[in-house]
């Protein structure tokens, strides 16, 4: 199924999936609505929209200390709601093995329409999924907005009614006046809901949405040096409940990719910072501190795995041996403790944690 479509979260919750998640943005007119990237051109039908064509543009902004520059595309806070409900989903051309003949049937989700479709799954398969949305570049979709926490905002009012949070400190719900919510039915009686969480790449937004509402968080990182060190996780453990990074931090760790990346940090710092968590050493620090964590993103078996030892040789702290197949590399996470995986094929995921545990119990 085409990725965040009404589709695809069925198919996730036919497949058993815990969580189900959302990637967030904000038109142009104040419509939270679901898509990965802050842009339409990828994974919709856009392109051949004439009457939508004088939208296609350039647009740059720094996300998360993070230079981002793209041209050519059709950007989520330049559009209406209408505008944006025009559009259809198909799948990323860059995944040609994923099927084509579900494209162009679903539209782009509001974010109520995903938590009415959350609400609907957990009766109709009688499972409480839990609700994991992502707030996406929260500094560009607050550009131009009556305040700089009108994103955070907007989402923390919708989930809380939905029923998934509580607002525990003030937030400007003058600014919002004009959100008109749906009313909601009743639930059958006996059902709960499945639990919440928020997931932010920027840890301003993360420690704001922890501070306003009693939804646990998923601290995001991939970019920025500091936080792979002790006092880099002691400032998450402050806020957050769960850390998510990208895997090869536990493989070849973050020294090596940072300089395979062409990042670069101040060296005092870090070493005032306690230096870079070994790979080996990385979960552990993580359980010390009472956070769990789940590690992104394990792809289906057909794509690369994308670790940096797949491409270069890695220096000898590496954790272990480059995992060189998909059971490989699922079993290492199992074995490592992992809490959570952010998982595209469920399938494949569950089978190999199948196996794992069975032989673990030999």
């Amino acid at each position: 199924m085409p990725e965040h479509s009404l589709g695809s979260y069925w198919q996730a919750g036919l497949e058993n999936a815990d969580w189900i998640e959302p990637d967030l943005g904000l038109t142009k007119d104040g419509h939270l609505v679901v898509n990965h990237n802050e842009w339409l051109g990828e994974t919709t039908n856009i392109a051949e929209i004439p009457e939508l064509a004088h939208l296609r543009t350039n647009r740059s902004w720094t996300d998360n200390g993070k230079f981002v520059n793209i041209t050519e595309e059709w950007f989520i806070f330049d559009m209406t709601l209408e505008q944006v409900k025009k559009v259809r989903i198909r799948q990323d051309s860059k995944y040609p093995w994923r099927p084509l003949h579900f494209n162009d049937m679903f539209e782009v989700l509001t974010f109520e329409e995903y938590l009415q479709l959350m609400r609907n799954l957990t009766v109709d398969l009688g499972k409480p999924f839990g609700v994991i949305p992502e707030l996406k570049s929260p500094k560009r979709y607050n550009t131009g907005r009556s305040y700089p926490r009108y994103f955070e905002d907007r989402a923390i009012l919708t989930l809380s009614h939905y029923g998934w949070t509580n607002i525990t400190a003030k937030i400007n719900r003058t600014a919002h006046s004009d959100l008109q919510l749906s009313p909601l039915g009743d639930l059958p009686e006996n059902t709960i809901l499945g639990p919440s969480t928020w997931q932010s790449f920027d840890l301003d937004t993360a420690e704001y949405l922890a501070q306003h509402t009693n939804t646990p968080v998923v601290a995001l990182c991939e970019d920025l040096p500091w936080v792979f060190t002790p006092r880099g996780l002691d400032y998450l453990a402050g806020f957050a409940q769960i850390v998510s990074f990208w895997k090869d931090f536990f493989v070849a760790g973050a020294e090596s990719l940072f300089r395979a990346g062409n990042v670069t940090w101040d060296e005092e710092d870090i070493r005032n910072m306690g230096g870079f968590i070994a790979p080996q050493n990385l979960a552990h620090e993580i359980h010390i501190r009472n956070l769990a964590f789940s590690p992104y993103t394990f792809y289906d078996s057909r794509q690369e795995m994308g670790y940096l030892c797949q491409r270069q040789d890695v220096p000898g702290n590496a954790l272990v041996q480059c995992p060189r197949n998909r059971t490989e590399e699922l079993s290492l996470f199992f074995s490592l403790g992992a809490d959570y995986l952010f998982v595209e094929n469920i399938v494949e995921a569950s089978n190999t944690r199948t196996q794992f545990d069975s032989c673990r119990n030999l």
